[in-house]
């Protein structure tokens, strides 16, 4: 009997795209992430996100070797799997799980957040999460097409509402700004910096998931891999620019203030921007929950497929053609653990920055794992050997900074202890997959 599959030929090179930038969520960096940015950065800001956007360039080239030769649903962690071999390619399923399910609670918690902001009752707080959840479910459930269109305008939204204050900030301070070029004061922390723009950037990678159901894929893939990375890093660095602009004279700094993009309005007398700001940053926010409930979806579905995780995973919705039990598992873990964190009493932007810490450290070993896998491949290839290498090897080195950043020099509480949870979670993992491994390799004699 032939197993079921997801709906080939379905996603074009936009759609595709879309689902790439969605879960980068472009517009969460200048509304709530750029504040810490500028703490580690300063007037360095746009040059950390160019140093992030030049290392995941590598990275995408990287995971370019395998999109332009094949694809399928979880790609990634079918690329480590076919190079490294199964244990390591069940290890990088297992990471990009957890990447995604803590970029997904973290963006859950930024909800969480604006709520607040305009509401003081809790209950509506909790209210709105789980609703929120549950649409984004209903909305993976019923199929990918219709995620990844409605990922595009909700962002399309998001990001033209900012681009229009960010317009006012450049026509009233048409002047370049010297102190930011010539990094006036330093970058108080270079590895923190550019920690954070791992966590403004990842994201991109996931168009490779939907290998199974983009059209032309081998040609799709890439571009969007690509171009997701360029598009979002120069946004970056454009809005963070602005936004130092647009707050200089201001008697503060970027980094004291908790919603930077509505303290701009109100400076520039542009009050009318302000909920639509808010409405942009929660549709934004929506658009980055469904990209990585789609993706990990997707992920758990190819490693079912494998046997590396329970076959359950792998069942296909007949109407859909949708992996549904994945997407419904993956939604319930989300909404779990943003729950747990808020009714423990944990703020709301706290939730959104401890659980992107734990995110970036998923995202920070699969791309490494995806730069060793590419130096495997390119080391049996008969043409462009040399320059495959020295690509593999120039992301692992990049990918270096953040990754030491995050035990050296040790962060302040709860950051400090962050990483080892991830390092924890791997190791059950790789304990077990090991265990199935010999399982299935070891035969009595």
């Amino acid at each position: 009997m032939q197993e079921p599959e997801l709906r080939s030929g379905s996603l074009t090179f936009v759609e595709v795209l879309a689902t790439s930038v969605a879960l980068i969520g472009p517009s969460m960096t200048p509304i709530l992430i750029a504040p810490y940015m500028f703490a580690n950065a300063g007037n360095g800001t746009w040059l950390a996100y160019l140093f992030g956007g030049v290392m995941l360039i590598f990275v995408a080239l990287n995971l370019n070797q395998f999109a332009r030769r094949s694809t399928g649903a979880g790609s990634m962690y079918e690329y480590v799997a076919e190079q490294l071999g199964p244990l390591a390619g069940s290890i990088a399923g297992w990471t990009l799980l957890w990447a995604y399910v803590f970029v997904a609670a973290a963006v859950l918690g930024a909800m969480a957040f604006f709520v607040d902001s305009i509401s003081a009752h809790h209950v509506a707080t909790y209210l709105t999460v789980v609703l929120v959840a549950a649409v984004c479910w209903q909305a993976a459930y019923r199929g990918v097409q219709i995620s990844a269109i409605l990922m595009l305008v909700l962002e399309a939204i998001s990001v033209s509402i900012i681009l229009v204050l960010v317009g006012i900030v450049l026509a009233r301070h048409p002047s370049i700004d010297t102190a930011q070029l010539t990094l006036h004061g330093g970058i108080p922390s270079w590895g923190l910096a550019v920690a954070t723009a791992v966590f403004s950037l990842v994201g991109f990678e996931s168009a490779t998931a939907f290998g199974a159901e983009a059209k032309r894929p081998l040609v799709t893939i890439p571009r969007a891999v690509i171009w997701s990375v360029v598009l979002a890093s120069a946004f970056f660095m454009l809005t963070t620019y602005a936004e130092i602009v647009g707050v200089a004279g201001s008697g503060t700094t970027l980094d004291k203030l908790d919603a930077p993009l509505v303290t701009i309005a109100g400076l520039l007398h542009a009050d009318y921007l302000r909920v639509p700001i808010f409405v942009g940053a929660f549709c934004s926010a929506f658009s980055v929950l469904l990209a990585c409930v789609t993706t990990a979806g997707r992920i758990a579905f190819a490693m079912a497929r494998a046997r590396a995780i329970p076959e359950v995973f792998a069942q296909v919705e007949p109407r859909h053609d949708t992996p549904h039990v994945s997407v419904t598992v993956v939604t319930a873990i989300v909404l779990g653990i943003a729950a747990a964190l808020l009714v423990a009493g944990i703020k709301p932007i706290d939730v959104f920055n401890n659980c992107g810490t734990l995110s970036s450290c998923g995202f920070i070993l699969i791309y490494a794992m995806i730069a060793l896998a590419a130096i495997a491949l390119t080391r049996r290839a008969a043409a462009g050997r040399f320059a495959g290498l020295v690509v593999g090897a120039v992301a692992i080195v990049l990918l270096a900074v953040p990754a030491v950043t995050l035990f050296y020099p040790l962060p302040p509480p709860p950051q400090d202890w962050l990483p080892y949870l991830f390092l924890i979670y791997l190791t059950a993992g790789a304990l077990w997959f090991t265990i199935l491994h010999r399982r299935r390799t070891v035969r009595p004699s």
